[in-house]
Formats: C-alpha cells, sequence, structure tokens
C-alpha cells in the first residue's frame, strides 16, 4: 500500500469526519490502544498550526519547506494546518523530572517511573530499565493475549528501553530501525502497516515514534519553516495511521493518543527551566480525559487502564495516575 502526500486533502478530512465521529458500534472495552510520540514538539507551535487562521479569513498556506504547500482546513472554528490533530481532546502536560532530552523522557513514557526508579538521565546512558518495568512487561503480566509493538529508531527510543522486554518476549513485535526515517515519517507509517499485517485481529498495543520535527529542530531551529512543515508531516502520517485503522474496522475499538516528549527553544531542549522546553502535551482521539493537566508519568497508567489493566497494585508504585475518567 502507497502512502501519498495527498493523504491530507479533502477524501482524508471527509472520512475521518464520517467515520470517527458518527455514531459507532459500542467498542470493546480494553481492546486496543495505539499511542503515537511526536519528538521534540513545542506545545506553543503546535498551537499556533492547529488555530492557523481564524475562520471568515482569507485562506493563507501552512507553512512550507521542501513539499507543496498545503491549504488549512475548518476545524473547530479555526482555518488549521493540523486537521487531524485538531479532532483530538489536547491538555497540557508538562516534562516534571530529569532532564527534557529523547532516550529519559521515552522512559518515562514507556514505563511510567522517572529517573529515581529508573536511572535513564541522559540520551547516552547504557544501564536501561529495570526488568519488568516497561509497559509492555506490565501488559504481557496481565494480559497475554495483547499483542504488543515497538516503531521506533534504534537509538534514543530503543537502545536500553525496551531490552528486558525483547529478551523476555513480553514485546511481540520489536520494529526498530537503524538511521533515521526521511522527512515526512512515511516509512515509519509503512512500518505500522507491517505491524497490523502481523497483529491481524488481537488486542493490541502499538507505540509508534516519529522524529522528524526533533531532527529539524536540532539542524534549523524550532522558527523556521522546516520545523514547522515537520510537524504539518507528523499530522499526515497520524491522518494515514487512523485511515489504516478505518480500513480495518478496528477505528471504533481502538483508542488513539498523540504525546511528546520535550519542547524546544531555538536549536535545543536541554535547559529545563524553559517553559517553552518542558511545557508538552497530551491528546486523546476519544475525547474523554477525565483532567486538564497532566505529566509524561500518567502516559503507562493511561495505556495500562484503556486495556483494562489495574495500576494500583504494581511495585513500584506509580507516581502518575491514569487520565482516563
Amino acid at each position: 500500500m502507497t502512502i501519498a502526500r495527498t493523504y491530507l486533502g479533502r477524501a482524508l478530512v471527509l472520512t475521518l469526519a464520517l467515520t470517527v465521529f458518527a455514531p459507532a458500534a459500542p467498542a470493546a472495552a480494553g481492546d486496543r490502544v495505539v499511542l503515537i510520540s511526536w519528538d521534540g514538539i513545542r506545545r506553543g507551535i503546535l498551537q499556533e498550526l492547529l488555530q492557523w487562521q481564524q475562520l471568515g479569513e482569507t485562506p493563507q498556506a501552512c507553512p512550507s519547506a521542501r513539499h507543496e504547500a498545503v491549504m488549512p482546513t475548518e476545524c473547530n472554528g479555526y482555518l488549521t494546518c493540523l486537521p487531524n490533530l485538531c479532532n483530538f481532546q489536547l491538555i497540557d502536560s508538562a516534562v516534571t523530572e530529569g532532564k527534557p532530552l529523547t532516550r529519559p523522557q521515552h522512559a518515562q513514557m514507556l514505563s511510567g517511573y522517572g529517573p529515581s526508579e529508573t536511572g535513564e538521565i541522559t540520551n547516552a546512558g547504557t544501564q536501561g530499565l529495570p526488568p519488568g518495568f516497561t509497559v509492555y512487561e506490565r501488559i504481557a503480566a496481565a494480559r497475554s493475549d495483547v499483542f504488543t509493538a515497538h516503531i521506533a529508531g534504534r537509538k534514543f527510543v530503543g537502545m536500553g528501553i525496551i531490552r528486558w522486554a525483547v529478551q523476555s518476549g513480553a514485546l511481540r513485535l520489536d520494529m526498530r530501525r537503524g538511521g533515521r526515517d526521511d522527512y515526512t515519517g512515511i516509512n515509519t507509517t509503512k512500518r505500522v502497516i507491517e505491524a497490523l499485517d502481523a497483529i491481524a485481529d488481537s488486542p493490541f498495543f502499538l507505540f509508534v515514534h516519529y522524529k522528524a520535527a526533533d531532527v529539524l529542530g536540532h539542524s534549523v531551529g524550532d522558527g523556521s519553516r522546516q520545523y514547522r512543515e515537520a510537524i504539518i508531516q507528523n499530522d499526515l502520517q497520524l491522518g494515514a495511521v487512523l485511515q489504516l485503522l478505518i480500513n480495518r474496522e478496528l477505528l471504533p475499538t481502538t483508542e488513539v493518543y498523540v504525546t511528546t516528549d520535550h519542547g524546544f527553544h531555538g536549536i535545543f531542549h536541554v535547559n529545563d527551566e524553559d517553559p517553552a522546553i518542558v511545557d508538552t502535551w497530551f491528546a486523546s482521539l476519544r475525547h474523554d480525559l477525565g483532567l486538564v493537566h497532566s505529566s509524561i508519568l500518567d502516559v503507562t497508567p493511561t495505556v495500562l487502564t484503556a486495556l483494562g489493566i489495574p495500576t494500583d497494585n504494581v511495585s513500584p508504585p506509580y507516581r502518575g495516575r491514569s487520565l482516563l475518567p
């Protein structure tokens, strides 16, 4: 199956409007969860692209640097450059512990534990998460019927973080790859297709990591058109993933979450006192988040709760909480 750049066009938006928000058959509780990480997305710029123009203004093209510019789409009273994420409920989040770096923050995202429990404090760490700590191992211990898959690069979102989950067999499908994805994220979404083929009709937890915006932020800065277009490309791939779930009749029984590991300021994200770096966000397609603020420590408890797995008896105890009501 080919995922073209034109996926952001009217056909996708129309499909989502008819499929996601039309009355659907009751979802089977605790069946499926997709967690998507958009690496390095500054919250203020995300909001700028979500509310690109006031409705009624003459539409101006969305930022572009390497690809043909797209026009904004109407959503929630605005003209938006992120028409797929616009259909999600967003809540404010924050990096609350440790340095706002890709590896330690994804260690928190995929375990529910901070640096004091995991020892993960830098991108150069080699220790890895302790055995049993990852969301994959928690799922395997509680629900052997849930198929788990991890789509990411080998380095900061793979190295060490999921070592024990892979060795123990708790992570059923390890789809890490060397190098980085191309600018559009299409290669990552192609791996989503492979994962869904392997999962078939099973309940599942699927983690997907898109890196391009972080790469562009470091190379040309968060004030650039390239950084903004990379975020728009993330949204395009979000639409492609949603369409894959629609095509396979999985969306009504799938919780879809999108989040980020840290923000940006210029070409850096190492100052943990800069609000532009530590202010992040969490988004849910289901519009049923019970809270208005979160931290990255809440992600794993939320995923487990969505799969019907209790979180009040884990050891060590979670300091985060589920975001579901």
